[in-house]
């Protein structure tokens, strides 16, 4: 299974270490998945969260079509997420 997340950050935002927290858990546990976090502080990363229409963080980003805003209220959530995505 090849799954790319991209987690958008800010440094300022508090749920952003917990999103973080359970997108590297879930990688752990999926082989061939790869966890990208995206600061959207930093100028590359506000293109392309403009690109995906970004609004807020957390967000992630599953094999660049299915979207997550906010903190998945389980790591089994976020696996189903990337289960019907994959």
């Amino acid at each position: 299974m090849n799954i790319l997340i991209e987690l958008f950050t800010s440094p300022s935002c508090p749920h952003c270490p917990r999103a973080k927290a359970m997108a590297e858990n879930v990688v752990r546990q999926l082989p061939g998945t790869l966890l990208i976090e995206r600061d959207v502080t930093k100028p590359d990363n506000q293109r392309v969260a403009a690109e995906y229409g970004i609004r807020g963080v957390p967000t992630m980003v599953i094999n660049r079509k299915h979207m997550i805003t906010g903190v998945p209220a389980s790591e089994q959530e976020l696996i189903s997420a990337i289960r019907r995505t994959g």
